[in-house]
């Protein structure tokens, strides 16, 4: 088992600032595996561990900002319920299409759907809609294209997942944000529990970075919470702007 001194102790308290950072971007409008996976990279770790690290790291900070926006009472649990399920089935067949896919193809695809949600947010305006009522089908229409992607591509679920409940749902951002964690958190425990079982969690890194983004995700809740839908919108075009470039970067230099 791999300890802190193999891997520095500089580098430990930098990837659990970036968990941090991360922790609070997905909390807020989510993609901060784009921080977490790059930097754990960046440190040497090998690829398998470094996507079992993101995604503990991840899974700790949706923890903490579900359990902070349901003691606001943002989350709408009637809408989670719906698409809990449809969501997982999705994401399983999701990925298990992406088994029959090529590398570039999955490329170019994750590229495609950035510049679409980046104009869906560009273009709607700031709502307000406290509905309490579940409207299934569009629930369902919502949220189970999204559990596919989340399957097959991937990056920036949790970012569209707040887009579309936003848009097919009417609700407003804050309320779509807190909605979706849950549901990101469900897609997300799966693949965690593959990678511990399969040993690829290096522990030594993945609890600094898991405290870390659990206070990030935490502080997350609180901001969006207190700077509403405006500047969760703010966040979102910010993090899409960023996704769109670093995978261009990476498809035209890497």
């Amino acid at each position: 088992m791999e300890t802190i001194l193999e891997f520095g102790i500089y580098w430990v308290i930098g990837l659990a600032f970036v968990g941090f950072c991360a922790g609070y971007i997905d909390a807020v409008a989510g993609g901060g595996g784009m921080l977490n996976l790059p930097a754990l990279l960046f440190a040497g770790v090998p690829p398998v561990s470094a996507l079992a690290v993101s995604k503990m790291s991840a899974i700790a900070g949706t923890v903490l900002a579900v359990v902070k926006y349901t003691l606001s009472r943002k989350v709408h649990w009637k809408t989670v319920t719906v698409a809990a399920l449809p969501c997982l089935l999705a994401s399983y067949l999701g990925g298990k299409a992406a088994l029959l896919l090529s590398a570039s193809v999955l490329a170019w695809a994750i590229l495609a759907c950035i510049p679409i949600a980046l104009m869906i947010v560009l273009r709607d305006p700031v709502e307000s809609d406290d509905t309490e009522i579940v409207d299934t089908p569009k629930t369902l229409m919502a949220i189970t294209p999204i559990g596919f992607y989340d399957g097959i591509l991937g990056p920036g679920t949790g970012t569209y997942m707040t887009i579309a409940v936003k848009k097919i749902l009417k609700f407003n951002l804050l309320k779509a944000t807190a909605t979706i964690k849950p549901l990101n958190l469900l897609s997300n425990i799966g693949a965690a529990i593959a990678f511990i079982l399969a040993g690829k969690v290096i522990w030594a890194i993945a609890i600094p970075m898991v405290i870390a983004s659990s206070l990030g995700g935490w502080l997350g809740g609180h901001s969006a919470i207190k700077g509403g839908d405006a500047f969760i919108r703010r966040l979102l075009i910010v993090v899409l702007v960023t996704m769109l470039l670093a995978n261009l970067y990476k498809m035209l230099f890497m």
